[in-house]
């Protein structure tokens, strides 16, 4: 995949993968703790910061981004933006609630995509002929429309 999609897509982000799997200093550059990793809140804050700015890319504005955290709630936002929904997994597995929204939103014909490094979830997904890519990709993707943009 060369670029990101401007076609409608209700993006199913594994965000405790996510923000987990850019603990080092290239990702979120732009972010506060750029640099110097704090705790797990402080990337995912970072990160939701990260996908608010993708989220408001031209290209992307027909979409929307449910970032899925494993565990019970916790205070991780500091920007309200109405394209991105952040849920907690609580006492479930946080693949199990992707997936499982995935399979509803492609029985309801809505084009979704879930972002996730687990490859068991990528592979079930794709069983289920729901498309999926791991974090990396859709992060470089997402950065170079991001590079674009500022120009």
């Amino acid at each position: 995949m060369k670029r990101i999609s401007s076609k409608a897509t209700v993006y199913l982000v594994d965000g405790s993968n996510f923000s987990r799997s850019f603990q080092e200093p290239r990702a979120f550059s732009a972010g506060p703790a750029a640099g110097g990793r704090g705790g797990g809140d402080e990337l995912e804050t970072e990160f939701l910061d990260w996908l608010d700015s993708v989220s408001r890319l031209e290209l992307l504005g027909a979409s929307c981004f449910r970032v899925v955290f494993d565990g019970g709630f916790r205070s991780v936002r500091r920007l309200s933006n109405p394209a991105v929904n952040i849920y907690f997994s609580e006492h479930e597995s946080a693949d199990e609630l992707l997936l499982e929204r995935a399979c509803f939103l492609a029985m309801e014909g809505v084009r979704c995509l879930i972002v996730s490094n687990d490859r068991e979830i990528r592979e079930k997904s794709a069983g289920e002929n729901i498309m999926s890519m791991p974090c990396d990709v859709f992060y470089r993707l997402c950065e170079a429309e991001l590079k674009k943009s500022r120009k």
